[in-house]
């Protein structure tokens, strides 16, 4: 009874964020097509049903802890620590600059796009790769594991994980003048404590901390691919359902 109550809920905890991060890419795209498409609208749009979704993230630490689900507490805290000071701490804290301002890499000339980093790429980044996940792991909670999903589960990241970071690093990269400029969430001096901090001094150094973590878990994902898919071996490995 215990094991069928703890599915039920693993599946409509996943199920339930999965369709959540669903109605945020939604959003994003419903209003990059409508007429006001600017980065202000589209943050306007999703900003309170993507600040639930990311949020709830929270509780897969305590899965851990609490050994609901067979995950690392410390890497599992880590990866959501991530996620939810950049939605928060970077930019919720700086909207003046990362939801109206783009980091363009390449200014091609008209008529083609320019290539750049914004709330957009940040956006689709974070829920087509939500989506697989919550996705992938609800439908392992029913017993289901198709094939089209599993393997989403271990080749989307190829993308989506490098865009993904590259658009978390462009929002730092945008708030930091403004952090500094209004000096965020810092202490000054003299004071009480004889404590000072400067919040904007602190994303950089977070900054050094993140990147170099980024091929360690790239190199983790690509391994497990091979292992789940079997890649670069002679069979495939062949989803087994339960």
């Amino acid at each position: 009874m215990a094991i069928k109550i703890k599915q039920a809920y693993l599946f409509t905890y996943n199920a339930t964020l999965c369709c959540s991060w669903a109605y945020v890419l939604y959003l994003t795209f419903k209003t990059s097509l409508a007429d006001d498409g600017s980065l202000p609208a589209i943050w306007k749009a999703v900003e309170f049903p993507l600040k639930i979704a990311q949020t709830a993230a929270v509780m897969e630490v305590i899965h851990a802890a609490l050994g609901i689900v067979r995950s690392p507490v410390m890497v599992t805290a880590t990866q959501v620590a991530s996620r939810i000071w950049i939605l928060w701490g970077i930019v919720d804290a700086a909207p003046q600059a990362t939801t109206i301002r783009s980091l363009v890499l390449l200014p091609l000339p008209y008529p083609f796009p320019r290539l750049a980093l914004n709330l957009a790429t940040l956006l689709t980044a974070w829920c087509l790769s939500e989506i697989i996940r919550y996705g992938f792991f609800a439908f392992k909670e029913a017993g289901l594991q198709p094939f089209f999903l599993l393997w989403l589960r271990y080749s989307a990241f190829i993308v989506l994980y490098p865009l993904g970071v590259a658009s978390e690093l462009s929002m730092v990269w945008l708030a930091i003048p403004a952090l500094r400029a209004t000096d965020t969430w810092g202490v000054s001096m003299p004071n009480p404590y004889n404590i000072g901090f400067s919040y904007w001094i602190g994303c950089l150094l977070a900054v050094c901390a993140y990147v170099p973590g980024f091929p360690q878990l790239y190199g983790y994902m690509v391994a497990q691919r091979r292992k789940v898919l079997g890649i670069g071996t002679r069979q495939p490995i062949k989803a087994k359902p339960q």
